[in-house]
């Protein structure tokens, strides 16, 4: 059971919609930032095959390639990051077979993870998702976090699409999110180079329900990124 980066899958849509939920008042440490992602994709993830993949589990892990699940033995040391977030009691076990990696993998640890996966694969998942061959619609559901970055204030970015899927000619990115009640956001925006902070997604907001609401449409692989005050 290995590990395979997956890259350059071609995409024409990418709708996103971003939920933040609070865990307190200000006060918390971070709060809980799920993220579903539906893509149509123009071609299979695995010609031909079934494939096993591992959602981002933190943060710093959008910047990285999606990983396909192999039935390859797995070889030397398999580091993974982790935010600390609510997930399922699938989910989580998910997590320890993949933490108990990082000081190499035993063949019990390996087996371990081949049924933990298993089971999160035959349920609603932000772990991992099975992509079947000759499917052409993606949904991925993964969770990350907002961080403390001052004084009640939180931030958290969302890469779209991930680095393992590129937006062909003509195709777009939606992404709609939604922020906890009683905040104001500080910052919103939208860049389609994360290097250059002129380079800006014009974004629309609104408020709905009580939850500050915002949204940006664009045709390239953009970052998104909001801090907001309670």
């Amino acid at each position: 059971m290995a590990f395979e980066p997956l890259s350059n899958i071609p995409v024409r849509v990418v709708d996103t919609t971003i939920d933040v939920v609070s865990k307190g008042s200000g006060s918390q440490a971070q709060d809980d930032v799920f993220v579903t992602a539906q893509l149509q994709l123009q071609g299979e993830v695995a010609a031909g095959e079934r494939a096993t993949l591992i959602l981002p589990l933190a943060s710093e892990a959008q910047q990285q390639p999606i990983l396909r699940y192999t039935d390859k033995p797995i070889t030397g040391a398999q580091v993974f990051a982790f935010d600390d977030v609510d997930r399922s009691d699938y989910d989580q076990e998910v997590v320890k077979s993949l933490e108990a990696l990082g000081d190499g993998a035993s063949k019990r640890e390996q087996r371990d993870l081949a049924v933990d996966i298993g089971r999160a694969a035959k349920s609603f998942s932000s772990t991992v998702v099975t992509v079947e061959p000759g499917q052409r619609t993606l949904r991925l559901f993964y969770g990350i976090s907002a961080d403390k970055v001052g004084d009640r204030e939180f931030e958290f970015s969302v890469i779209g699409p991930l680095p393992s899927f590129v937006i062909q000619a003509g195709g777009s990115i939606g992404v709609i999110a939604a922020l906890p009640r009683n905040t104001t956001v500080v910052k919103a925006e939208g860049l389609f180079n994360p290097n250059d902070p002129n380079s800006v997604v014009p974004p629309s907001n609104a408020t709905l329900g009580g939850r500050p609401v915002w949204g940006w449409f664009w045709q390239n692989d953009p970052l998104f990124r909001i801090r907001y005050r309670y």
